[in-house]
């Protein structure tokens, strides 16, 4: 690779991007007028609408017979306007009224009821200073009863409480900006990267210059890197521009949040600015090679655009895990791309960041950017991809008219997966809910292996290679049975360690525990291993294993084959911390089936991994017997190192058994 060709290809492509009139957009009016303009006309209509529901006063109903002193308080309030209502629920719910009071006898005491409607801003307003009146009319009687009997009010009151807030005002909005910020530019990474990215590949195959220019004496190697610096530039200089006009926007005032959120101030100091510089670029690096890997699939903009989208989607996913409360940058988060960013940010922003987690953070996107580009550049140099005709969808309600096929194309596969994904979220949890056990067993074989079959079926698509109905030598078994029981311990050690991070992940734990314990539920044991083993393992690898695995190895390779497929199995199970291990199973279940051709080895697999942990879960015995090799919080490093050793030698077989005798 000449590095002299490489800038050519940059300089023409870059200069063609800046032509672009939506490009420009994005990289200059969106950060440079939209942010200050924005964020001032929003924080002056919060301040505006906060003082004009002030200054209104509150309709108040209430039931007759209310204790006089509370009456008085109610009625001499400036706040306050009250009336009597026939049907003050009916007023509340017309809004006619914003909140009314009822005085009743509860747990053996007079309680006042204030009935309010929280979906309204006055009804909310209305409570709040009902709350505080009530507040005082308490304090009052309380007052009176200890003068009563001849104590004082202070009596009550042994020891004062104060909350004293220690934060200055530039950390209170450090710490509102370092949840902003990380959002804000992630989506203009995205939004910079996107167009010049689509441009680059789906609108040259659309113009019809992409073989022109491939014609040229530049490699493609020297071609790809060119677009690639294109594309990370745009994207680059999108964020920083982001970055400079929020940070003059924070810093010049334009923000107006402090009078309607207390008092915030905003300082950004070059410095933070710089590391926030030096962070971004390998996430523009990454976001770059990741939206120029989907965009290459696409034969025309528009179908670039239906690409990326999802794509965009499952980026901005990260982003919002790091809301959650609690969660904080530590040395496992710096490794995950986009989390660590996100989280360092917020890190920055409170100057509590050290320079050896922005060292971590910087090198794993610089890492996770090369892989991405690794797989950029595979399909730049893949011919079925680059030059690649779409098919489209096959659909007509006359079967006959369809044309039969060996297996799905990769289009098709991930729409019969979203079918059945619906039918999963939409039915298949009311159907658990409803008749539990039995639920499951009627979801697996109703709602997915069912329709995949009858997909097949209607699609004319060849069983046998669709579902890779191959057989299999004494090799590859044992190479699964190794795989098996070593990804067992695998995935148990990234449970409890995703469990140490995210300990609200043993909730969900514990929720699946109760349906899988046969012993306390008294379930039928020999049913259980048909509901919980058997029927998982057939069901979901037809659909995974089969269905998709057979669409996308005929067009992508091993590795891109292998690891997606693992991935949607993962997000199949829709529970957020059962992602990554499930993710884990689904790759090693692939790459066996991907390696030997055989789906009854994964079905083997399979039915064995939730066999074992249906066995852990149900039996104590089964437990106590195990509990030497599986502690509860940590899995012991020999059992561990023993784990990781068994499945890479799992793994060596299986991929050495293509040279096995295989018996079809």
């Amino acid at each position: 690779m000449k590095l002299k060709k490489v800038f050519s290809v940059f300089r023409k492509e870059f200069k063609d991007t800046l032509r672009d009139r939506r490009t420009v957009m994005m990289m200059i009016l969106v950060p440079i007028v939209l942010y200050p303009l924005l964020f001032s006309l929003m924080g002056q209509m919060m301040v505006v609408g906060k003082k004009n529901l002030e200054s209104e006063k509150s309709q108040i109903a209430f039931i007759p017979d209310l204790p006089p002193v509370l009456d008085s308080l109610l009625h001499e309030d400036k706040n306050l306007e009250m009336s009597v209502s026939p049907n003050p629920a009916e007023d509340l719910t017309s809004r006619k009224i914003h909140a009314w009071l009822e005085v009743k006898n509860f747990e053996k005491k007079d309680s006042i009821f204030v009935y309010f409607d929280a979906a309204m801003d006055r009804s909310r307003l209305a409570r709040d200073r009902l709350e505080t009146l009530i507040d005082s009319y308490k304090d009052q009687l309380k007052a009176e009863i200890l003068v009563n009997h001849g104590l004082q009010p202070e009596t009550l009151e042994p020891i004062g409480f104060r909350q004293i807030n220690t934060a200055p005002p530039s950390r209170m909005g450090a710490m509102i900006m370092g949840v902003m910020i990380p959002m804000l530019l992630l989506v203009t990474l995205v939004l910079g990267a996107m167009y010049p990215a689509i441009d680059l590949t789906a609108g040259e195959k659309e113009r019809g210059t992409l073989e022109t220019i491939l014609t040229v004496p530049v490699s493609r190697l020297e071609l790809l890197m060119g677009k690639y610096l294109t594309v990370s530039t745009i994207a680059l200089i999108t964020g920083t521009l982001n970055l400079i006009s929020m940070w003059l926007a924070y810093s010049l005032g334009f923000i107006q949040l402090g009078v309607a959120a207390g008092r915030l101030e905003f300082s950004f100091s070059p410095v933070n600015i710089l590391i926030l510089f030096i962070v971004i670029i390998p996430l523009a690096l990454f976001i770059s090679a990741a939206v120029l890997s989907v965009s290459i699939f696409a034969r025309s903009f528009k179908d670039a655009q239906n690409l990326v989208t999802p794509l965009y989607l499952i980026l901005m996913l990260p982003a919002i895990i790091t809301s959650v409360p609690g969660i904080e940058l530590n040395n496992i988060l710096a490794l995950v791309p986009i989390v660590n960013v996100s989280l360092l940010f917020e890190e920055i922003m409170l100057n509590n960041y050290s320079f050896e987690m922005i060292f971590a953070v910087f090198l794993s996107n610089t890492i996770f950017a090369a892989l991405t580009l690794l797989i950029f550049s595979k399909l730049f140099n893949a011919e079925e991809v680059l030059f690649g005709e779409a098919k489209g969808l096959q659909f007509s309600f006359r079967r006959q008219e369809i044309q039969s096929a060996s297996v799905f194309d990769p289009s098709s596969a991930l729409l019969v997966l979203t079918i059945l994904f619906l039918f999963l979220f939409y039915i298949g949890s009311i159907t658990q809910l409803k008749f539990k056990e039995w639920g499951i067993f009627i979801t697996e074989w109703g709602l997915i292996f069912l329709p995949a079959f009858l997909a097949i079926w209607y699609n004319k698509i060849h069983f046998k290679a669709a579902l890779n109905l191959k057989g299999f030598g004494i090799l590859a078994l044992v190479g699964t049975l190794l795989i098996t029981f070593g990804g067992l311990g695998t995935t148990i050690w990234v449970g409890q360690l995703q469990l140490k991070l995210f300990p609200e992940a043993g909730k969900i734990g514990e929720a699946i525990e109760k349906i899988l314990n046969l012993e306390k539920t008294g379930f039928n044991p020999m049913l259980g291993f048909l509901i919980f083993a058997i029927s998982p393992a057939i069901c979901e690898e037809v659909l995974f294993r089969g269905v998709l695995l057979s669409a996308f190895k005929k067009k992508f390779s091993a590795a891109i084959s292998i690891v997606l497929v693992g991935f949607l199995f993962g997000l199949f199970h829709i529970h957020l911390f059962r992602i990554i291990p499930t993710a884990i199973i689904g790759i090693y279940l692939s790459f066996i089936v991907y390696h030997t051709g055989s789906i009854y080895l994964s079905i083997i697999a399979h039915a064995l991994n939730n066999g074992v942990a249906l066995l852990i879960i149900s039996y104590p015995t089964v437990r106590q017997a195990l509990s030497g090799i599986i502690s509860e919080n940590n899995l012991p490093l020999p059992v561990l190192l023993g784990s990781i050793l068994m499945l890479a030698v799992g793994l060596y077989i299986v991929w050495k058994s293509k040279k096995d005798e295989v018996l079809n």
